[in-house]
């Protein structure tokens, strides 16, 4: 399977535009958006784009996305009741049998941040349901991984590190932080940061049984837009 993940869109009708062509380009199995899909304003013009695309493209393609900090709670409402997009919560949602879950929602504050004001108790509702086959979607990364403001100060979740520490999942897919695009591990988990700016335009993950995903980063402008692999 082949997933095309993609952070901080944040409306950019460029960064759309390349969300499109990549999908053109390189025909992955399904879109994960991990948070800050739209601006604050004209965030329904974006979701509507965003929602036309398997008409446009005219291909069955789940897309699979999550709210950020940049998104207005009531984003996910519009989400749940569009027909291309799908927003990940609590409860699994398979695709080509594999679990995927996410948590929607950041504080708006680059430092020192969280999956949403009540992170604690949103991450208690994971627990249960959470499992080592999962993909786990949330838009600030774990505290110490990928996720440098700066290049100083670390700017992830503690206690998400410490959830993803516990739990161990398959793969973490998070944002956020637009300047430290990569990857990482907690444990045995993989952590993909697959925000776009002014170095990347997200990345593709191929997965195949239970071996380790191979992640490769697009870039702007190098030919046929892909970096070397990185694992």
């Amino acid at each position: 399977m082949r997933i095309y993940a993609v952070a901080d869109i944040h409306g950019k009708k460029e960064r759309i535009e390349v969300l499109f062509s990549v999908v053109n380009k390189f025909s992955p199995d399904l879109v994960v958006i991990a948070g800050d899909i739209t601006s604050y304003f004209h965030w329904q013009s974006t979701i509507s784009q965003l929602n036309q695309m398997k008409g446009l493209l005219d291909i069955c393609l789940p897309i699979l996305c999550i709210r950020g900090n940049s998104d207005f709670k009531r984003t996910e409402n519009r989400l749940a009741d569009t027909n291309g997009l799908t927003l990940l919560t609590a409860s699994p949602h398979l695709v080509h049998g594999i679990p995927f879950m996410g948590a929607n929602g950041t504080i708006p504050l680059p430092f020192a941040s969280r999956i949403c004001l009540g992170e604690n108790k949103l991450l208690k509702t994971l627990l249960p349901r959470i499992n080592k086959e999962t993909i786990l979607v949330v838009h600030p990364p774990p505290r110490g991984v990928c996720d440098r403001v700066g290049k100083k100060v670390c700017a992830g979740s503690q206690n998400l590190f410490n959830f993803i520490e516990i739990t161990q999942p398959r793969m973490v897919l998070c944002g956020h932080i637009h300047e430290q695009a990569g990857t990482g591990f907690v444990k045995n988990t993989l952590i993909v940061n697959c925000a776009m700016g002014k170095k990347s335009h997200g990345a593709l993950i191929d997965i195949e049984k239970e071996d380790l995903p191979r992640v490769n980063f697009l870039q702007p402008g190098n030919g046929n837009g892909m970096e070397s692999g990185l694992l």
